[in-house]
């Protein structure tokens, strides 16, 4: 065996053919995915408001405009590729598939110069394999576009003999990341104290002067408005009191459909680990394995450390946004997508020198930490693996004296008690199974064996190689895809809901809207929109000031009152009507014109439902 692996190895045009194979399938799956994924708000307001940005319509943080909630860059990088190639998803996500491809290269450069051409090879596929990976980079949203600055910050800063030229370029991305998205301003400061550990002091400065810069250079553009950004997320800094909004002007927000409760949480936490589980497992078994030895730090181990650092800093920080935080629960998934692939290049830098013999306490730790993931990471794919199991159990057993005991001990639906129980008894045997083959390593091949003494870190191994052939199925990276459509073409039914809208409403119209799917205004050139209501109910309220709300991009139900009898049209999402809407339309006073077909076949509530006000 070993021979024939040796061969394989040896075979110099392999590692090159099997990374163009790579890209080849990166490219296939990445069409696939733009073309079949529903687009959902986030993605609406990114292409929509970077349009109206990029032409001039108006300009972030402008009063009574959009809502520009986050930094003006991520708005301007998808609103030029509209301008430039024409409105509309297919050019926004085929955009997004270069830049996938750009944050590949990254990794593939990292991942060579580091651990050379087979880790290489290991890095390009474990990337490809991930259907999440690849489709979190493909939609036009902000995390595909931030991935590319980051695996190319590092290229260009990781190390100990980059060129001044690369840390200054590297410091340029670092401060571009963080007037991109908000939440990427952790990167500048921590880069530069990384810099300052491993270059010296003239180094970290010409980081941060670098990205610096950028940052006051993009503050200076819009200064003082940005100031409204920064009061949202300074609560408590009383000097940005004249850019914040008033807190009696807000009235009673539309409760969130997720709000973080333990359950959620827990849940949550382990669909994240289960559709970026070889990313992250990799960042976890080098902190499992990280050697304990007190010699002197190589630049290998100080980059190793660093990004070890860096991505469980970055995946601790986005869920505490996403569970305490203000932001809806379920965000973690995407927020991770950040992130998530340097922890594949956080194993190559510190394969070499991990630790393999590992003493009893260490290795007892490793058993029980992976026990755990196995527990969670089964629960969390439990529904896409084991619902029709589920049901036919659930009804067989509903009627039984134990069923209904539980289900009333429990104070659970028979779903989700069947789910826990199951999770738990599959994660106990495989615990069992797992504490068998130790036991029967030590009692017949001897606690001195180097087996024995290696078994921790051969599970660990043997973790990595099944989260990489598991990756691409339901149980890990295909699984709780809420934005699979059935194979159904968007690109088509968005470019015909939007023909037959354009054959109702004439440019120039005034539209009062009522949805979430905001990327069908990219089919609707000339038509005149009230800002605020492109977040929908994230920037509404029953009542409040409505001024001040207006002025600062939010709006309320006085203010919907008002619009929907002034615009010529109202376009009403069907499953996403607010109660007063409905009463309106119905109560007289609008005439219906007609409704397109499901903008996203696989939702009924994609119909767009036509009003027109009779004055």
């Amino acid at each position: 065996m070993q021979k024939f692996v040796k061969k394989i190895y040896e075979i110099q045009w392999l590692p090159a053919a099997l990374t163009a194979a790579g890209y080849l399938a990166y490219i296939f799956n990445a069409l696939n995915i733009a073309r079949t994924k529903t687009s959902f708000l986030d993605e609406g307001l990114y292409l929509v408001k970077g349009l109206l940005f990029a032409t001039g319509k108006y300009i972030p943080f402008q009063d009574y405009g959009p809502w520009t909630n986050h930094m003006p860059f991520i708005f301007f990088i998808h609103g030029y590729i509209q301008k430039w190639f024409g409105p509309g998803l297919p050019a926004a996500r085929y955009f997004m598939i270069v830049l996938g491809l750009v944050t590949l290269t990254a990794m593939f450069v990292l991942a060579k110069r580091w651990g050379g051409k087979w880790w290489a090879v290991a890095v390009i596929w474990a990337m490809v394999l991930n259907p999440a990976e690849v489709k979190f980079h493909t939609l036009a949203i902000s995390e595909g576009v931030v991935a590319p600055m980051m695996a190319w910050m590092f290229v260009l800063l990781l190390g100990p003999n980059r060129p001044r030229w690369q840390v200054i370029l590297g410091g340029v991305l670092a401060g571009a990341m963080g007037m991109t998205r908000m939440n990427m301003f952790f990167v500048l400061p921590l880069v530069t104290l990384y810099i300052l550990w491993e270059r010296g002091w003239k180094m970290a400065i010409y980081t941060a002067l670098a990205g610096g810069l950028v940052i006051i250079a993009g503050h200076a553009l819009y200064w003082p408005d940005i100031l409204k950004l920064w009061a949202k997320w300074l609560p408590f800094a009383s000097f940005l009191d004249p850019w914040r909004v008033p807190a009696s002007a807000f009235g009673i927000p539309i409760p969130a459909s997720d709000d973080s409760t333990p359950y959620l949480i827990f849940l949550y936490t382990w669909m994240t680990f289960r559709l970026h589980f070889l990313a992250l497992i990799s960042a976890l078994v080098t902190l499992l394995l990280w050697p304990a030895r007190k010699k002197p730090w190589t630049g290998r181990m100080r980059a190793a450390a660093f990004l070890l650092f860096f991505v469980l800093f970055m995946l601790i920080a986005h869920m505490l946004a996403s569970f305490v935080g203000s932001w809806c629960v379920s965000c973690i998934l995407l927020y991770t997508a950040y992130f998530d692939y340097l922890g594949l290049i956080v194993l190559v830098i510190s394969f070499r020198f991990l630790q393999k013999d590992l003493p009893n306490w260490r290795q007892g730790l490793i058993y029980v930490i992976m026990a755990i993931v196995t527990l969670g990471v089964g629960f969390a794919a439990y529904e896409d693996v084991n619902a029709d199991f589920a049901k036919i159990f659930i009804e067989q057993y509903k009627d039984t004296r134990l069923w209904g005991f539980l289900t009333t001990v429990t104070n659970m639906s028979a779903l989700l008690l069947f789910r826990r129980i199951f999770t738990l008894l599959v994660s106990l045997l495989a615990v069992g199974g797992l504490a068998g083959i130790v036991w029967a390593a030590r009692r017949f091949i001897g606690a001195n064996q180097l087996f024995v003494k290696r078994g921790a870190y051969v599970l660990l191994m043997v973790v990595l190689i099944i989260g990489f052939i598991l990756s691409p199925t339901k149980v890990l990276g295909r699984g709780n895809d809420f934005f699979d459509c059935g194979g159904a073409d968007v690109f088509e039914s968005y470019a015909e809901a939007g023909q037959y809208l354009r054959s109702v409403i004439p440019a120039g119209s005034k539209v009062y809207w009522g949805g979430r799917i905001g990327a069908i205004f990219l089919y609707l050139p000339g038509v005149e929109i009230y800002p605020p209501q492109l977040n929908q109910s994230h920037s509404f309220y029953y009542g409040g000031d409505s001024e001040i709300l207006y002025r600062n991009s939010y709006w309320n139900d006085e203010l919907a009152r008002q619009w929907m009898k002034e615009a010529d049209f109202v376009l009403l999402e069907k499953g996403e009507k607010l109660d007063f809407e409905v009463k309106m339309v119905e109560g007289g006073g609008f005439l219906f014109l007609g409704q397109t077909r499901k903008v996203e076949k696989c939702r009924w509530q994609s119909i767009i439902e036509i009003y027109k006000p009779v004055k």
